[in-house]
């Protein structure tokens, strides 16, 4: 690195300090709009410099060691956990906690970690919508933190839930990624890269994810990406091969955890690739080589862990244009609000919550500041590179309109639906869950503003504005994290009180409930929660199971399920290896089939059904003409 004579007294202890850099030495900016303005040194050119350019030293040199900072990482994560999530989370024998999405998470795994065999794909078993079966990877089951588990499950306790490790991984993570990013962004800057991390950890989207969405809340991926297309702007030798190899790995890792994931990743390596286009130093036909092993390697991914459906059909669910993006959800600190700021969109829960993306008290502040001082000293906008700044400008914004999918709100109003008729949507709907998709242009704005105050300001004056506003930011969001404790601490119905169903898997190998959760949630045994009560169930009696919540169902499994399993009462018998929970309606249809009158009784409220046993239970039901689920 060049340093112009009048800086090199002061870079002897300005790399700790109030370092400058000459802006020429910067790859991420246009050094023909920048030369002409080095004659007048400004207060911190420490900016978007590349970490090879600054040499962490004495105490600031475990910035540059990998070790020093997952360990400070993984201490960080545990103990946020810990604070916001609970000690219970950490105890692998607690489900109890596990409530909703985190519920069908547990069910999806267990199933999987209990069928003896392994299947194609990886992630399919037939102990999961019996007897069809169907990849546990649609229930958001983390594939590489799964497989691995389940290869060492002799080992392994009964019941054993991951989730809780998997939100300090991702919390961990999530810091040790930022660290990263702002290591290359500002240089050895301990206290601005370090209060730079932990915006990001206690970033509201990723503090909302952790109360049901484990495997969505992966979002350090997000990071990871950003950190790789600002690396490939360096100008470093081998800084393209570095790039196509990292971006090829992430593809396949991405696709391995979410497919929302997956998709906003792949979009900021195209961004990346369009700008690396831009200056020349790939060919067209060597991005095209880039996209197609990209391509190759997605698919190989997704159809071994099973997010390819057979046949192409079932991707498509209800909810586009419901989950989506508010165009206030920056600003909206949801229905639990905020320490400053009320709710604006009412009733959020009801669909756009997929679209939460609070910026918090101290983001809003520093983008007000970063927008004054942004007009009062617009010359140093200039200094950066539209070849990288375009590219991924377009990325963010493609994202951000897709988030607000074709029907575009604001507060509870509709500002404008351009596909009234839902003609185009239908081709959207496989992203049901769109506001998801603003988590990627969320971190880069994120990123954007903690990096801009190096931009107009000296270093300790950027560290100081940064380190207050995470406080404020921090106490702003307080209500965020108590509502995360508090639905992590409900207590949730247990209906199954006879010591009878907890026998049933010394007698039977599969649970059938009918009509199946899938079909009929509201009707199904057990309305809404049927899924867990019974799910628990097969799990802790290791019984394979029709009824299950999953994101997306096959056509061919939905079929089965809601039509051909209950009509098949008329011409077939009830298996002997299989034990039924069923509403009055079914039971009468199975009296009126093969198998005959006083095969089901009442139990908890429930109807079980055997043609091999009565469980001491008598044969006559209480209501057979009810239409309760419970």
């Amino acid at each position: 690195m060049k340093l112009r004579p009048d800086f090199q007294s002061h870079y002897k202890w300005g790399t700790c300090n109030e370092a400058m850099v000459s802006v020429e030495s910067l790859p991420f900016m246009n050094v023909t709009q920048a030369s002409s303005r080095t004659s007048s040194p400004p207060a911190s050119q420490a900016i978007i410099a590349p970490a090879a350019n600054f040499g962490a030293t004495g105490r600031f040199r475990w910035l540059d060691s990998v070790w020093p900072q997952l360990a400070v990482s993984l201490v960080l994560g545990l103990i946020y956990v810990l604070l916001f999530m609970g000690r219970e989370t950490l105890n692998p024998r607690d489900i109890d906690w596990l409530g909703e999405d985190g519920a069908q998470h547990y069910i999806g795994w267990e199933l999987l970690r209990q069928d003896p065999h392994w299947h194609w794909p990886l992630m399919y078993t037939n102990r999961f919508g019996y007897p069809v079966g169907d990849s546990v990877a649609l229930v958001d089951v983390n594939p590489w933190m799964a497989l691995p588990f389940k290869v060492f499950s002799s080992l392994l306790p009964e019941p054993f839930q991951y989730f809780g490790i998997e939100a300090v991984l991702t919390c961990a993570l999530q810091f040790f990624f930022a660290l990263r990013l702002f290591r290359l962004l500002l240089g050895a800057n301990l206290w601005g890269v370090v209060t730079a991390g932990l915006f990001f950890l206690i970033a509201p989207p990723l503090t909302f994810r952790l109360k049901f969405h484990y495997c969505l809340a992966n979002h350090w991926l997000l990071l990871v990406a950003l950190l790789v297309f600002f690396q490939a702007q360096q100008e470093s030798p081998g800084v393209v091969r570095r790039f196509v190899i990292s971006a090829l790995i992430l593809a396949g890792l991405g696709v391995a955890t979410n497919p929302y994931i997956a998709f906003q990743m792949l979009l900021v390596m195209v961004a990346a690739l369009v700008s690396l286009l831009w200056k020349g130093r790939l060919t067209l036909p060597q991005a095209a080589g880039f996209m197609a092993a990209m391509g190759m390697i997605c698919l190989v991914v997704a159809y071994s862990l099973g997010f390819i459906i057979a046949g192409g059909r079932g991707y498509g669910g209800a909810g586009y244009r419901i989950f989506s993006m508010n165009l206030l959800s920056p600003l909206d600190p949801g229905w639990f609000g905020s320490i400053i700021f009320p709710a604006l969109v009412p009733r959020l829960d009801r669909g756009q919550y997929e679209g939460y993306s609070y910026l918090g008290a101290g983001v809003i502040a520093l983008a007000l500041i970063v927008m004054v001082y942004g007009f009062r000293r617009r010359d140093k906008l200039r200094v950066l590179d539209k070849r990288w700044v375009i590219p991924l400008l377009g990325c963010c914004l493609v994202l951000t309109l897709m988030a607000l999918t074709t029907k575009v709100r604001v507060g509870p109003a509709t500002l404008v639906d351009v596909d009234p008729r839902q003609v185009l949507s239908r081709f959207l709907a496989p992203l049901r869950s769109s506001g998801r998709l603003f988590w990627l242009p969320y971190y880069a704005i994120l990123t954007a503003l903690l990096a801009a105050p190096y931009l107009f300001m000296r270093r300790s004056r950027a560290n100081a504005l940064l380190a207050c506003l995470l406080v404020l930011q921090f106490v702003d969001t307080r209500p965020l994290r108590r509502w995360l404790y508090s639905g992590l601490h409900v207590s949730y119905e247990k209906p199954l009180k006879s010591p009878i169903w907890h026998q049933l898997g010394s007698l039977y190998e599969n649970l059938v409930v009918l009509p199946a959760w899938q079909c009929a949630p509201r009707s199904s045994p057990g309305g809404v929660y049927g899924y867990r009560f019974f799910g628990y169930l097969a799990t802790e009696q290791k019984m394979r199971t029709n009824s299950y919540y999953t994101a997306r169902y096959t056509a061919q499994a939905l079929d089965f399920h809601c039509k051909r399993a209950v009509g098949e009462f008329a011409n077939q018998p009830l298996s002997p290896d299989t034990v039924y929970v069923v509403t009055p309606a079914v039971a009468a249809q199975i009296a009126k089939g093969p198998t005959g009158e006083g095969k089901c009784h009442d139990l908890d409220g429930f109807i079980l059904c055997s043609p091999k046993t009565d469980f001491g239970l008598s044969p006559k039901l209480k209501d057979q003409g009810a239409g309760s689920t419970n």
